[in-house]
């Protein structure tokens, strides 16, 4: 499996690792979204230092935006982060923050983006 999802508290963080697919970025997409506590959750935070490729393209997204808007209706109060380094990863996050209108926060550490889901939790 190219992911791993911790559950915190709050939230959770997704680690990717090697080459990232279309279907297993949304498999791990999907699992946050159909969790029980879905409700609760204030932030995921997708830490891609750890990916080598990203293999989705602009159809792609706007499957991945879908989802995210639909998730909307169940949570509107969660919060994404992305920590990566990479700039079609960079690319990719503004891109999805413009067609879903979410501020999501873009990082080089797995620090920057704590400190980032941190402040806006109540």
């Amino acid at each position: 499996m190219a992911f791993a999802i911790t559950w915190e508290p709050q939230g959770a963080t997704i680690q990717y690792r090697g080459r990232i697919t279309f279907q297993e970025f949304m498999e791990a997409v999907l699992t946050i979204h159909a969790h029980p506590d879905y409700v609760a959750v204030k932030f995921v935070i997708h830490d891609m230092l750890g990916a080598t490729e990203l293999n989705f393209d602009d159809l792609d997204m706007t499957a991945i935006v879908a989802h995210e808007l639909g998730a909307r209706y169940t949570n509107p109060s969660v919060r994404p982060a992305v920590v990566s380094l990479d700039p079609t990863m960079a690319e990719k996050t503004r891109m999805f923050s413009a067609l879903t209108q979410l501020d999501v926060g873009l990082y080089s550490s797995i620090q920057e983006a704590r400190a980032h889901v941190a402040a806006r939790l109540p």
